[in-house]
């Protein structure tokens, strides 16, 4: 392409509109002189307020001046209860910089459960406590067993009054920690040797405040420990710790107490959605319910999206929460699948194996599991098939992300959050954004001829305090 070519290309799409606008720099190179600014994220859903960059629409229903998005709520069909309005004092707290640089920690310190892992019994013989005893033992002296078993293995230094005062906001407002706490008492009061603190698996609907009391879990004891079956009991003398199903919508609220002081419910299997499309009742997947969580919304503040690493944590929780259903259904699915014609029995029985203790049942996930050997394998031959059609690819190019790209400074502002690396959903979207951008480019421009093929992947690598974004993208032009 002639250096004439690409001046006039320049000076046609240097438009300024609020929606997508490119900007040209004053310099004379050899090289595209333009900028492709995605403009600003100014665009609401109309059925739930989430904001939007607009060249995130869904072309099949939007128009020209009354875009559509389905990332957030599926048009309205998804309908949850806006962030109550979080306790002052853990407001202040979420707006004081040294706080929120150990907020993990301080997370940490008052969760209720952690991640599953092989229990090593030699450390519970020290004055470490599990995290349930913390609330359920020697809760007179909770703010120092709280810092001396958080410094053994850490070398933060956090504060006892911000641990005081976490520790009084979430007695005075937690119905969990309260349920806890008030099993301590009574069985004090009433001399009990042992006893149980069970966490409902059905939560009532709650839709204009805060669980109420005893809505959450309860405290039995004597024979009445056993007569009920419910996802989580935890007892006062067995000293091992329950595991926790991810579908309790107990998991999120007993993990994350700093992002929901109230204790509100998470995700379960029995919230559903009414689609108007269908005009019956579906049920909510964990990928609807947190796709609606972490969208910024006018008006909308949420302590979620403001606690920095914290919300990353919380991120790779709901991702293993999401990739475990898609999972539980694949394995409860199987019939569907066909998978009894490649199961190992009859790869078994054709070498002549007999003995049924060698002989199990294999789960397979089908090529439409994401990251799955299957999907892989299937991409890998589809980018075969398009070499031995067009040919090997002639360019290879790398696209990188950068965190100075003024859309990112204009959302922080717009937020009012400082710091474009503590949104990781912003910086994915944007670059999504950008990489769609560079493609139609090229096709469009024929800045390297016309492009019969391109094949592209994303990756997202740990690269110092922050993840590296970038797209590998191969061009077939001609």
């Amino acid at each position: 392409m002639s250096s004439n070519k690409r001046k006039r290309s320049s000076t046609s799409v240097a438009s300024t509109s609020s929606r997508s606008r490119r900007i040209s720099f004053p310099i004379d190179v050899d090289v595209l002189p333009v900028y492709y600014d995605c403009g600003d994220c100014s665009c609401v859903c109309e059925f739930c307020g989430a904001l939007f960059w607009f060249t995130e629409r869904v072309l099949q229903y939007s128009r020209v001046n009354h875009p559509r998005y389905t990332h957030c709520c599926r048009s309205g069909d998804v309908v949850l209860p806006n962030p109550i309005t979080p306790p002052n004092v853990l407001s202040r707290f979420f707006e004081d910089d040294s706080f929120m640089r150990n907020v993990r920690a301080y997370n940490s310190m008052f969760s209720m459960t952690s991640f599953g892992e092989k229990v090593d019994e030699e450390i519970n013989k020290s004055h470490a406590p599990y995290v349930f005893k913390l609330y359920m033992c020697d809760t007179e002296n909770e703010v120092v067993n709280r810092i001396r078993a958080f410094r053994e293995d850490n070398n933060v230094v956090l504060s006892a009054d911000i641990v005081a005062c976490l520790s009084d906001m979430l007695t005075a407002n937690n119905e969990y920690v309260r349920t806890f706490k008030t099993a301590k008492e009574i069985s004090q009061s009433m001399s009990l040797d042992s006893y149980a603190v069970r966490l409902f698996n059905t939560v009532p609907d709650r839709r204009y405040g805060p669980p109420a009391a005893g809505t959450l879990g309860c405290i039995i004891c004597g024979d009445d420990v056993g007569s009920a079956s419910y996802d989580v009991v935890i007892y006062s003398k067995t000293g091992l710790p329950q595991r926790i199903s991810k579908l309790h919508p107990s998991y999120m609220p007993l993990m994350y107490p700093l992002l929901f002081p109230y204790g509100e419910a998470g995700w379960s299997p029995q919230l559903q959605i009414h689609s108007q499309s269908f005009g019956r009742d579906k049920n909510l997947t964990n990928n609807m319910f947190y796709s609606y969580q972490i969208h910024d919304r006018l008006g909308v503040y949420s302590l979620l999206l403001c606690s920095r690493h914290l919300f990353q944590q919380y991120l790779v929780d709901a991702y293993t929460c999401i990739e475990q259903s898609r999972l539980d259904y694949i394995e409860h699915h199987q019939q569907q699948l066909r998978s009894e014609y490649v199961t190992s029995i009859y790869d078994a029985l054709s070498r002549g194996d007999t003995d049924t203790q060698v002989i199990g049942r294999r789960v397979f996930l089908p090529a439409s599991f994401v990251g799955g050997p299957r999907y892989m394998y299937k991409h890998y031959q589809d980018a075969l098939a398009i070499c031995r059609v067009h040919g090997k690819p002639q360019y290879f190019i790398t696209f990188t992300y950068n965190v100075k790209w003024p859309e990112y400074r204009r959302y922080t502002s717009t937020i009012d959050q400082g710091n474009i690396q503590d949104r990781p959903d912003i910086i994915a979207r944007v670059f999504r954004i950008k990489v769609d951008a560079l493609v139609d480019f090229l096709k469009e421009d024929k800045t390297f001829g016309d492009v019969d093929a391109h094949l592209y992947t994303i990756e997202f690598q740990k690269r110092g305090p922050s993840p590296l974004s970038f797209a590998s993208l191969g061009c077939i032009a001609v």
